[in-house]
């Protein structure tokens, strides 16, 4: 059964970095610009994993809540450009599969991704 990697950015940054291993990989990818088309997807479609920018959260996690509500099982990871350790312990606390800082490349962001798509410990 195909593999659906879910990726939420404003940008096309991470979807760019992130081609040449997906396509390697056969995931299927979808992507989507704002939370609302997030949401939608995820009512919609059977996702495997999502990745998610954390500028689209801005101060507040609650949607992660929301998105944990709709789909328990679902690995949620969270892409930050710029960490600090406010945020990184606000949006751990919503028990995401993995934190990621974009500045340390894409390596542990495609094992993390490979990890969650086959249900292996973050």
């Amino acid at each position: 059964m195909e593999k659906t990697v879910l990726i939420a950015e404003p940008a096309d940054g991470l979807c760019g970095e992130l081609n040449p291993f997906l396509e390697k990989t056969g995931f299927r990818v979808i992507r989507v610009r704002t939370l609302k088309e997030t949401f939608l997807t995820l009512q919609s479609q059977r996702v495997d994993v999502l990745v998610l920018d954390a500028a689209l959260l801005g101060d507040d996690c609650g949607f992660i809540s929301i998105i944990k509500g709709m789909e328990e099982d679902l690995p949620i990871i969270i892409c930050a450009e710029v960490n600090t350790p406010e945020l990184e312990s606000k949006i751990r606390q919503q028990n995401i599969f993995f934190y990621h800082i974009k500045s340390f490349g894409t390596q542990d962001l495609e094992m993390a991704i490979s990890n969650a798509v086959f249900k292996l410990p973050g």
